[in-house]
């Protein structure tokens, strides 16, 4: 992955959860436009990807509460 992309990455995880979504909306409005419509499997694995993202900060989340 490219430092833009990391970057891009970094920044991304310090947005609040609404503006994190307002972003993945439009890199999906933004994707479609590009390459045509997303197929099911892709969003599925977008889907999860960020499904994951929000477990893994919740989990950190109640790991530093402990901590």
């Amino acid at each position: 992955m490219c430092d833009a992309a990391v970057e891009l990455i970094q920044t991304f995880s310090t947005l609040s959860r609404s503006d994190q979504y307002a972003v993945l909306l439009e890199l999906a409005r933004i994707s479609e436009a590009n390459v045509g419509p997303l197929s099911d499997e892709e969003l599925t694995a977008a889907g999860e990807s960020v499904f994951a993202m929000y477990d893994a900060e919740e989990a950190g989340h109640g790991e530093a509460q402990k901590g």
